[in-house]
């Protein structure tokens, strides 16, 4: 078929059920798979007695999975579009590149339904996802996401297991709600760390005065990646105490 939605699909069998038997999903959750295409990874999650849902853009895609899986629900559609079911959600898939960001936030925006999940996305975001206070790659999606949820990297994934072969290596990661903060307040927060990180190399304090809000002394020469995420809290909460305003 025609690769029309910049999707590079999942070709090695082994990665494929690797990835689903990574999957832990409670009995009372629903599976969703965004981006499923041929099906490779959609065979092994039909297999669990969790219910499946996919959603497909591809109308050839999607009509094939139809007929080929009955017993699972596929929805024709933008995965950054289409309602997503509220209901206990797992996530697993092999993640479209073009729609990373965005998804990701989706699964925030969706934190209260979706417990955690397994993907399959650039090493490059993923790195993101996982990176600790004081490496390069942490920012503000590290400090979004961990906020929620807790991640593990499971492994790596070369350019060969894909058509066509993308230009960079993958990796799967498995991730947990364990937030630190209250589900609700996850909007507060991130606002906060939006104008923590608006100028990456700025100190916090410039990045913070010239988003309208003020930076404790103690903070103020620091780097945003320099900072821990109970750090980045505590600055939340200071920053939201009424008393203080």
């Amino acid at each position: 078929m025609p690769q029309r939605y910049d999707q590079h699909f999942l070709r090695d069998e082994n990665i494929a059920r690797a990835i689903a038997g990574a999957a832990c999903p409670q009995p009372d959750e629903v599976l969703l798979e965004i981006g499923p295409g041929p099906g490779i990874l959609s065979k092994y999650l039909v297999q669990r007695p969790n219910p499946l849902i996919g959603i497909e853009i591809d109308p050839q895609y999607h009509q094939k999975l139809v007929e080929t899986y009955p017993q699972a629900t596929w929805i024709l559609g933008d995965a950054l579009e289409v309602f997503w079911p509220e209901v206990p959600l797992y996530l697993v898939s092999n993640l479209p590149y073009s729609i990373t960001g965005p998804f990701l936030m989706r699964v925030l925006e969706h934190r209260a339904w979706i417990r955690g999940g397994v993907l399959m996305l650039q090493k490059e975001v993923a790195q993101r996802l996982y990176a600790r206070p004081g490496e390069r790659q942490f920012g503000r999606l590290s400090a979004l996401f961990q906020v929620v949820y807790q991640v593990e990297r499971l492994r790596t994934v070369r350019p060969g297991s894909f058509s066509p072969p993308p230009k960079v290596l993958s990796e799967v990661i498995r991730f947990t709600r364990l937030p630190q903060i209250p589900l609700k307040d996850w909007p507060s927060f991130a606002a906060i760390v939006r104008a923590a990180f608006r100028q990456p190399r700025q100190t916090l304090s410039r990045n913070l005065r010239s988003a309208g809000f003020s930076c404790p002394p103690h903070l103020a020469t620091r780097r945003p990646h320099e900072i821990p995420l109970p750090e980045l809290i505590a600055l939340w909460r200071w920053l939201s105490d009424p008393i203080r305003s």
